[in-house]
Order: structure tokens, then C-alpha cells, then sequence
């Protein structure tokens, strides 16, 4: 029975490394941060690596029957702490950060580098408590100063185009 262990180890070892180098090929299906997600590559591997190895260390002491009992439950008890400390948050972190930028049109920024008649300046503004700056131009190519207060009008790429805000 120690070559159920071994095999276990090896598998959960042989897929985290597979599943390092394919990324996200081979992350199945949309992450529900209030369900254990037993289908993803981390807690898979995981829970094969800690019932493998746990299993390897003590099969001689323990015997089969103990060692299976407590190998499969440190693998799930393992497998949920990766999910609920380590991917719940990370994935938290992912969706928080990105923005989408058509959905910052008709936001208001603050001029940083004053923006020449049919020039190019630079703005800045607060996204979901980030700052972010990108270069802009006036929409109807007049000058606005540093420190004016403007609204986003479109976005075209990665250009800002703004007005005085009203």
C-alpha cells in the first residue's frame, strides 16, 4: 500500500508542475469565491501531495487504515486553506484591480501637465483607489491648465479626451 502514497505524491507533484507551466489552460471553469472548487489545478495537487506524503511518512507506524484516514483528511483540510487563503484572495485582488476604461468616460480628473491648444497633456484620476495618469487632449483643442478639474469625454487609443468640467 505504500505505492498508493507514492503513486499519490508523485501525481500531485508531476500535476503541480504541469499546471505551473500550462497556467491557466488548465483552470477549469468560473471561480465561485463561496464554493470549494475541487476541479482547479492547486487544490488538486495540493491534496495529492499532502495524502501522498503524509501517507508515505507514517504508513509504517500507523498502519494502512489510520494513515489513509488521516492523509485524505489533511489533503482536503490542505486543499481548502490553498483555496481559502491563497486563491480567494488572489483572485479578489485580480477582479479589483483591472478597470475598464470605456467605463471611466464622463469621470472627472485633474490636469497634471497643462494641456497645449491641439497638444497633448497629462491627467490623472482615482480608480477604485488607485491612481492612474495617461496622457489627454482637449476635445475641442483648447488650452487647459495644470490643477483644472475636466471630464473624461471618450477614450481612443489610450488617449484621454477632455473637457472642462462643469
Amino acid at each position: 500500500m505504500q505505492t498508493l502514497f507514492t503513486v499519490a505524491f508523485g501525481v500531485g507533484l508531476g500535476y503541480t508542475v504541469i499546471s505551473l507551466v500550462l497556467g491557466n489552460l488548465l483552470d477549469m471553469g468560473d471561480f465561485d469565491n463561496s464554493a470549494f472548487s475541487p476541479l482547479r489545478p492547486a487544490p488538486i495537487s495540493a491534496f495529492l501531495v499532502v495524502f501522498g506524503g503524509v501517507g508515505m511518512l507514517f504508513y509504517e507506524s500507523l498502519g494502512f487504515t489510520m494513515v489513509l484516514i488521516i492523509s485524505a483528511f489533511l489533503g482536503v483540510v490542505i486543499s481548502y486553506l490553498v483555496i481559502r487563503f491563497v486563491l480567494m484572495p488572489l483572485h479578489r485582488a485580480q477582479n479589483t484591480s483591472t478597470v475598464d476604461r470605456q467605463s471611466l468616460v464622463g469621470h472627472h480628473a485633474v490636469v497634471q501637465v497643462k494641456i497645449p491648444q491641439n497638444g497633448f497633456g497629462k491627467i490623472s484620476l482615482n480608480v477604485n483607489g488607485s491612481n492612474v495618469s495617461s496622457p489627454a487632449k482637449s476635445e475641442d483643442s483648447n488650452e487647459i491648465s495644470t490643477g483644472t478639474t475636466v471630464e473624461i469625454v471618450s477614450i481612443e487609443r489610450n488617449i484621454y479626451f477632455v473637457k472642462t468640467a462643469q
